[in-house]
């Protein structure tokens, strides 16, 4: 039974590798790398750059995606194995960030999960001649790598599968009940024969791009939340309401940041 809160309703418990569900089957345990991540962002709307790190893990992409799956995982790969050239030893920032993916469901979620990049805003681009693989480009530096996944790793019967079940009319509804079974069980096979027991460098090879030429963006916007990034602390105004000030103080009207923010911007 779940816990109840005080009100009596039931709390909710987000779930947890080791649950043997479609959306997250307990066998992801068994990866030797499982990939997890350090990411940094802004630390409000209109805020500087967080000086502490979060961590993302595949729960919280499943999550976000909505199911396990090979394209989901293949993804996380080989952004572990970009980072691990592009960014060693340190949090991804995601408020400096512009990628490059393929139009596809999987691999757009790992990428704008893991860098913060948007379409909306220009900064998640797609071109489909990637495959299974991304770029990434640092905003700020212009620095740009690109990641892909090694020839046929998928193997070419689970490919021509793939095709096969998205043609709208090839099948009866009979048969593609039939098939997607048996095509979703070999695709968790592969996964646990063959991606699991590998680690990202092994299979997602990466290269440093020199001068990066990236497709055109679909739409450009201004992200307001990312604008005072790079913008450093104030010596007198240290935000009270900090995580070490348990509990944040009530500040009273005679106090300096409340005669500061009266005198107006």
């Amino acid at each position: 039974m779940p816990e109840s809160r005080s009100d009596g309703r039931p709390t909710r418990t987000a779930p947890v590798l080791g649950v043997d569900t479609l959306h997250e089957p307990r066998w992801l345990s068994e990866a030797v790398a499982l990939p997890t991540f350090e990411v940094l962002d802004s630390r409000s709307a209109q805020g500087r750059l967080g000086t502490h790190s979060t961590s993302v893990t595949v729960d919280d992409l499943v999550r976000f995606h909505g199911h396990a799956c090979d394209g989901l995982l293949r993804g996380t790969y080989a952004m572990r194995a970009l980072a691990d050239v592009a960014f060693p030893g340190r949090a991804i920032d995601r408020t400096d960030l512009r990628i490059v993916s393929k139009n596809s469901p999987c691999l757009g979620d790992v990428a704008e999960y893991l860098t913060g990049a948007r379409v909306r805003y220009g900064t998640h681009r797609l071109d489909d001649a990637l495959g299974v693989g991304f770029i990434v480009q640092v905003i700020s530096t212009g620095e740009a790598w690109e990641v892909r996944e090694e020839p046929n790793f998928l193997p070419a019967t689970l490919r021509a599968w793939d095709a096969a079940l998205l043609e709208p009319t090839r099948f009866s509804a009979t048969e593609k009940a039939e098939l997607l079974a048996v095509h979703e069980a070999m695709v968790w096979n592969w996964l646990r024969t063959t991606l699991l027991p590998s680690r990202p460098a092994d299979h997602y090879r990466v290269t440093r791009l020199e001068q990066p030429v990236l497709p055109p963006p679909l739409h450009e916007a201004i992200r307001t939340d990312v604008l005072n990034r790079s913008v450093p602390a104030a010596g007198e105004f240290l935000n009270p309401y900090e995580a070490a000030a348990i509990p944040a103080p009530n500040l009273p009207t005679d106090s300096p940041w409340v005669q500061r923010y009266l005198r107006g911007p």
